[in-house]
């Protein structure tokens, strides 16, 4: 193959590459489950008024699928943090905690060290809706960008087999068509990840949901035989 038809196929490649992977970024910040690059628009505010990203102020780590623990470098710069994580994720749930023992930065165990959990908002009925119409709305701004990067490469790589052996046109427009594939098949399984995840997340409600008026019920059940056995004790007497 020939090296200007690799190039042309190179510059398509990238860009697709491009989309792809901010289209999984994006997937990353509509939460769902705790993903370490929702934390990256993250920018804190400090004391002086200086602009600071995330990870100069703070560490974090997972303390399960649906929650991070914020361990602020400087405990001044608590309610900072807070206002950053609230201004880039509104939908977190935030709660300031005492840090473990285990878990606190400074080495002086008798130092008040705070921390803040980030707790990811339950996949109600509402908010499943509102994630999956995001998901399709990016997928299909991706898909956009992808096929015009498709439309754009086609005509030239076209343009370039002009007098080649008909093998060789159709090695080069086979291995275009490839990348493409390779690329729009990447993109679907990011669509169809994220939807699952939101899925499983929203069962995780319905489950939970029916567990509590299961427990509701049962409690019911046993207040009433507590009442019906108190009023067979009064008629008895």
């Amino acid at each position: 193959m020939k090296r200007a038809i690799k190039l042309i196929i190179g510059e398509m490649e990238g860009k697709l590459n491009g989309y792809a992977v901010l289209l999984n970024y994006r997937y990353m910040n509509l939460c769902v489950k705790v993903e370490p690059a929702a934390l990256v628009p993250v920018a804190i505010t400090d004391n002086d008024g200086q602009s600071r990203t995330f990870e100069e102020v703070a560490g974090a780590m997972s303390v399960d699928e649906y929650t991070f623990e914020i361990c602020p470098f400087d405990q001044k710069l608590i309610f900072n943090i807070c206002k950053g994580l609230k201004l880039a994720h509104p939908e977190f749930k935030q709660e300031i905690i005492k840090a473990a023992e285990e878990d606190m930065l400074s080495d002086d165990p008798d130092e008040d060290e705070r921390h803040i959990l980030c707790h990811m908002p339950e996949v109600n009925d509402d908010r499943r809706d509102v994630l999956m119409d995001g998901v399709k709305v990016l997928y299909d701004q991706c898909m956009v960008e992808v096929n015009r990067v498709k439309g754009e490469y086609t005509p030239r790589m076209a343009q370039k087999v002009i007098g080649l052996p008909e093998e060789e046109i159709d090695e080069a427009t086979n291995a275009l068509e490839e990348r493409f594939d390779l690329y729009k098949n990447l993109i679907d399984q990011y669509r169809t990840n994220k939807e699952k995840e939101i899925e499983d997340a929203h069962q995780k409600w319905l489950n939970e949901r029916s567990e509590q008026a299961r427990q509701r019920q049962e409690d019911a059940a046993t207040h009433g035989d507590d009442k019906a056995h108190a009023f067979n004790m009064y008629d008895n007497e």
